[in-house]
């Protein structure tokens, strides 16, 4: 186990007011019955205004962890003034999805990030480090003129980092088009005043690749700056990413009901209770915070507590997603939730109906198409059910033992933020997804990766049963692997939408491996009436001597 250690940690430097341990996190009452779906029809979520990326050191230095810092808390400090920054975590989460690592990005990779995150304005910039003083330098980038601002400037000692920091989150919130909610007393004085040891340990857990090494580092923070919020949430985040939900619901619970983070706080906890199978108490945790603001995070995880929880006096777990979707209309996962709720609700009809839909967004989400065939077969579609199975062993053969429908399954998806992260939504149709199928598949034979090949050219046929180059592409990987029956019937079926001389001879020369000299013969003759000329195709329609 990581984190044998990590109760004494959340348990020992817990701020004044905070809970004891072992009580439920703030906005949990005990176990009850679950509260109903908020009444309120959610307005579609808005565009964040910015995205603050780390800053990078102008020069050599040692103090690496600043520009980490000035990532994760100038976004907070920003949303205490009334500003909507991406969170770090949300803009890690979208560079995941984008395959973009976390490293310094180039600016056409920051911008895409912008971009796919809806921000209107990219936060830049770079930190000196002389002696004893840093300087912090920041730059917007309006993301639709690509015009970069003039700099925004604050020095002074390090040990006043968080204050320098808080400046500036100052000046580009005025920089913005409405004005801070909050007076500049009221944000400076509400703002988190942390140790620079603390401070520094804290950076480098943001840092840290290591579990072990992050859990350590924030122990320090929190008896070093039992007040410092933040470092409770990094610590909840990075034990439910290990799986130890029981220390982080209870690393979490700590955080108090007044601070700035406790909603952030809260969200977490409730995935931990999730994940530990006490619905009940994360249905009420989510339905509280669905009262206060319903955004599409919270109403989804909270569907899936009344889902699992099944009280006869909870609202639908579908008439709640349906809330979410409102809010998140492209959302996959959501649309997703929503058919496994319906079909948990005995709406087979309902949950086939948005399945099918979705199998067009994302033809190859083996869930998608394994649900898809449980609801058919459930709302007395035997036929389409099993052709639809068929997909499902093609696709994903792993789940062929899966026929029947098992709702005990976890499938549904929660979600880990509140505004999560999707790729758009990109509709394309059966051919073209088989299409990038078999070029990934023919990259792969290329390659000398025959077995992977073999899975997605398989996937590739099944999805456009036409395509003529994934036949031949079929029909060489399993020569290769020494199945000459199933190698000669996929050259079969290239040859039948184009005849050709060179298919010909290889049909032939399977034929002769195969020990089937007149076969090979008659198959090198029809190769030499294409192409007289054909050399290889005339010597083996020589008969034997």
């Amino acid at each position: 186990m990581i984190l044998t250690s990590v109760l004494f940690l959340a348990v020992a430097a817990v701020p004044p007011g905070a809970s004891a341990a072992g009580t439920p996190v703030r906005g949990t009452p005990a176990p009850a019955a679950a509260s109903p779906a908020p009444s309120a029809s959610p307005s579609p979520a808005p565009r964040h205004t910015l995205l603050v990326l780390p800053l990078e050191a102008a020069g050599t230095t040692t103090e690496t962890w600043i520009g980490e810092i000035v990532a994760d808390q100038l976004p907070r400090a920003l949303g205490y003034l009334g500003v909507p920054a991406v969170g770090r975590a949300e803009r890690l989460q979208a560079q995941e999805a984008l395959e973009i690592p976390d490293v310094p990005l180039s600016r056409a990779t920051s911008v895409r990030v912008a971009e796919a995150l809806g921000a209107a304005r990219l936060v830049t910039g770079t930190y000196a480090i002389e002696g004893e003083k840093v300087t912090l330098s920041l730059r917007l980038l309006d993301v639709a003129r690509a015009t970069l601002s003039a700099p925004l400037i604050s020095a002074g000692p390090l040990e006043e980092t968080m204050d320098i920091l808080d400046r500036l989150a100052w000046d580009v919130a005025l920089a913005g088009s409405s004005p801070p909610r909050r007076t500049r007393e009221e944000f400076l004085a509400g703002r988190p005043k942390v140790p620079l040891d603390a401070l520094r340990a804290y950076g480098r857990a943001l840092s840290a690749r290591d579990a072990r090494v992050q859990v350590a580092l924030l122990g320090r923070v929190m008896t070093a700056a039992p007040g410092f919020d933040a470092a409770r949430v990094l610590l909840g985040r990075v034990l439910l990413a290990q799986r130890e939900f029981s220390p982080a619901h209870r690393a979490l619970a700590r955080v108090p009901a007044a601070s700035a983070l406790s909603r952030e706080a809260r969200f977490l906890a409730g995935i931990a209770l999730l994940e530990l199978g006490r619905y009940r108490e994360a249905a009420r945790l989510y339905a509280a915070m669905a009262q206060e603001e319903p955004t599409p995070g919270t109403l989804n995880n909270y569907a899936l507590a009344v889902l699992r929880d099944a009280s006869p006096n909870s609202p639908k777990a579908s008439d709640i997603l349906r809330q979410a979707l409102a809010l998140e209309p492209e959302s996959i996962d959501l649309a997703f939730n929503l058919a496994w709720a319906l079909l948990a609700e005995d709406d087979a009809a309902g949950a086939a109906f948005q399945l099918k839909n979705l199998t067009q967004v994302v033809p190859l989400d083996k869930h998608t198409r394994v649900v898809l065939a449980w609801a058919l077969r459930r709302a007395g579609r035997t036929a389409e059910a099993d052709q639809q199975w068929q997909a499902v062993i093609a696709l994903a053969p792993v789940y062929e033992s899966l026929l029947n429908p098992d709702l005990s399954r976890r499938f549904e998806r929660i979600q880990r933020s509140e505004r999560p992260f999707e790729l758009a939504r990109e509709s394309r149709s059966d051919a073209q997804v088989a299409a990038a199928l078999y070029v990934k598949a023919q990259k792969l034979f290329d390659q000398g990766d025959a077995a992977t090949a073999l899975a997605e050219a398989t996937r590739a046929a099944y999805l456009d049963p036409y395509s003529r180059p994934t036949h031949l592409l079929l029909a060489r990987l399993h020569r290769k692997k020494g199945d000459g029956e199933k190698a000669l019937n996929e050259f079969r079926m290239a040859l039948w939408s184009e005849d050709d001389a060179g298919v010909r001879l290889e049909v032939a020369g399977l034929l002769k491996e195969m020990g089937r000299p007149a076969d090979a013969r008659a198959e090198a003759a029809k190769a030499l009436a294409l192409a007289p000329g054909n050399e290889a195709a005339r010597k083996l329609a020589e008969p034997p001597q």
